[in-house]
């Protein structure tokens, strides 16, 4: 019950002020990150790095099938379902445990093309491992514990899910 105590403390300091001009963005920043997933996906196909597109497009489908499941399986209530304390104006209906933009965001980061300067790097980097993160604790939608999880998994799951191994899966699709 300590955890779940901590977990909820941590949110509720984050969640407040509840700025009403701050949500706004906030949920433009948090759901921009497909958009950011998107970018990187013509990216590698413009600049035919068709082994980084495959490694990327399989990761991601792979991270969010993932994601799913154990959203599903685990079933968490959102934190605003839980707590009439915790304020938001976004109703999501699927579970909050683990967050997918956190774990999308997190994987997208190791995907961020390596020629781009270091100042957009620094703003990448920025926007995908902080923004996304803190403001779906802000908007009320994800726990701390959730973020912490997703990034996890959105940082494991290039390791795990190869770029041989993605190259093969397309091969068997693709021939």
């Amino acid at each position: 019950m300590i955890f779940f105590d901590l977990d909820l403390a941590i949110l509720k300091f984050i969640n407040q002020p509840f700025v009403n001009e701050i949500n706004f963005f906030f949920i433009i920043v948090v759901y921009s990150v497909y958009a950011f997933l998107i970018y990187l996906f013509f990216y590698y196909y413009k600049t035919k790095q068709h082994d980084k597109l495959i490694h990327l497009l399989i990761t991601s489908l792979v991270g969010i099938v993932f994601v799913n499941i154990l959203k599903y399986s685990i079933n968490r209530p959102r934190p605003y379902e839980s707590s009439s304390e915790i304020k938001n104006i976004l109703r999501k209906t699927d579970p909050s445990f683990p967050s997918a933009h956190t774990a999308i965001s997190f994987l997208s980061f190791q995907f961020v093309p390596s020629t781009k300067s270091k100042i957009l790097k620094a703003l990448t980097s920025f926007y995908l491992l902080f923004l996304i993160p803190f403001g779906s604790m802000y908007i009320g939608i994800h726990y701390p514990s959730d973020i912490l999880v997703g990034a996890v998994i959105g940082f494991l799951m290039p390791k795990i899910v190869s770029e041989k191994f993605s190259n093969k899966v397309a091969s068997r699709f693709f021939k």
